[in-house]
């Protein structure tokens, strides 16, 4: 009677133990890993590799830096320069660029605000990219700002007008749908609104 109780109490607890172990995975911080990261007159001008550098500011949350001269000395004087870091979040490949006098974030805590889907190109049955993964790392503080330009991602569908969809879900709730067009900020706050 005694070795039942015993073994009940003991499996209690593993299942308790990986009712709370799952309950965490939720909350774990992605793994980051910085690729490759350079200054300068980005793509095809003069350009530092500032790897090293930027590898070395990445924390237990994620990465903030500022894209200026007094981080990353100034490779050529007069030209607006850009910040761009090639890195893997979770093994999945991803790029950010910020202009000169701009923040990089990459927040590695989960967001409350999820990127079901983002298209960019001559919606809705033109030529378009699938941006899914690009806008979901420009989410911080569980809020998105972006500028829906070609700077950003790319011309699908040179020539034509286009416009950047995002469908997507805040805190588990239902999934809206934010759109706008091209050279316009497309805004979600950190209510999910």
């Amino acid at each position: 009677m005694k070795l039942k109780v015993i073994l009940s109490w003991i499996g209690c607890v593993m299942v308790a133990g990986l009712l709370s172990t799952a309950g965490h995975a939720e909350d774990k911080a992605a793994k980051l890993a910085i690729i490759k990261a350079e200054y300068g007159d980005l793509p095809a001008g003069t350009k530092l590799d500032v790897t090293d550098k930027v590898k070395a500011l990445v924390k237990e949350d994620g990465l903030s830096v500022d894209a200026t001269n007094e981080n990353f000395t100034d490779p050529v004087e007069g030209t607006q320069k850009k910040l761009k870091i090639e890195y893997t979040l979770d093994d999945k490949k991803l790029d950010q660029t910020v202009n000169e006098n701009e923040t990089l974030v990459i927040e590695l805590k989960p967001s409350k605000l999820k990127i079901i889907s983002a298209f960019y190109g001559d919606l809705p049955d033109g030529n378009k990219t699938d941006v899914s993964a690009k806008v979901q790392s420009k989410v911080h503080s569980n809020a998105l700002s972006v500028d829906a330009s070609n700077d950003n991602f790319g011309d699908p569908a040179e020539g034509t007008g286009k416009k950047l969809k995002v469908e997507y879900s805040f805190d588990g709730g239902e999934k809206k749908t934010k759109e706008v067009g091209e050279n316009e900020k497309l805004e979600i706050s950190n209510k999910g609104e």
